[in-house]
């Protein structure tokens, strides 16, 4: 169930950061059709990342330290770019700290899972 809840976490990011190199490469028909997802996509990310997490704290110790700490960074990331997004009023200001984060994250979701698999 643990890796079940990781990898729908997965998906629901990438349905999230897919959407910035769709609108660079001018698909902004399916652009515009994810953005219909971004909210149900956050919000899943954000329950099935929060659950996975909860489900993992017993596992605590037994993998290298790299593993949860990494694992609570993406959450503490995803629920930064979710506040900064709801927080801030300047539109460019928003979508820069928006980018900025989602990348941070996406490094952070990488680590995590070179964690796992070490």
């Amino acid at each position: 169930m643990r890796i079940v809840l990781g990898l729908l976490a997965l998906i629901c990011f990438l349905l999230l950061a897919v959407k910035y190199p769709l609108r660079k490469l001018g698909l902004h028909k399916l652009n515009g059709s994810l953005m219909k997802l971004h909210e149900p996509a956050s919000a899943g990310l954000l329950l099935a990342g929060l659950i996975h997490l909860i489900l993992c704290l017993r596992l605590f110790g037994q993998r290298s330290l790299l593993l949860p700490l990494s694992g609570l960074a993406v959450f503490i990331m995803c629920f930064l770019i979710i506040a900064a997004c709801h927080m801030m009023k300047e539109p460019k200001q928003k979508m820069r700290w928006h980018r900025i984060l989602s990348l941070i994250t996406a490094i952070l979701i990488a680590t995590h899972m070179a964690a796992y698999w070490m």
